[in-house]
């Protein structure tokens, strides 16, 4: 794909004017459609969609509330495509990608304000199907 202009580009490699258009695009379009759930003694862990993207975000300190809280799962939103285009002058080739996920383990930290994010994890639940 490189050889034809298509790159994909990983989280080290994003220049600061990329990292500033991600950024902007994280609080625009991926923040207001995203939804923390605190995993904690007295919340069960949730039922996530089948085949959902999903990470596992272990946590350090105090909420907002004043709750401490260790874990937390967040849902990568479905009505946002899994590969999003840069503008092309961002670009270092004619067509530059990046991934969703990519995006979430770069911003998550801002999901949780007060409390330190230790570790992002990945993951997805397949059930019933036919693999």
């Amino acid at each position: 794909l490189a050889s034809e202009g298509i790159r994909f580009l990983k989280r080290g490699d994003w220049s600061p004017a990329q990292r500033e258009w991600i950024s902007a695009f994280f609080f625009r379009e991926v923040m207001p459609v995203i939804t923390p759930i605190g995993l904690d003694p007295s919340h069960p862990f949730p039922r996530v969609l089948n085949k959902s993207l999903n990470f596992a975000v272990e946590l350090e300190g105090r909420d907002a509330f004043g709750r401490s809280s260790n874990a937390a799962i967040v849902q990568a939103p479905r009505v946002l495509p899994r590969v999003i285009r840069l503008p092309r002058e961002l670009g270092d080739s004619e067509y530059c990608f990046i991934f969703l996920s990519s995006i979430l383990h770069e911003s998550v930290h801002e999901l949780f304000a007060g409390m330190k994010v230790l570790g992002c994890y990945q993951f997805r639940v397949t059930r019933n199907s036919n693999l």
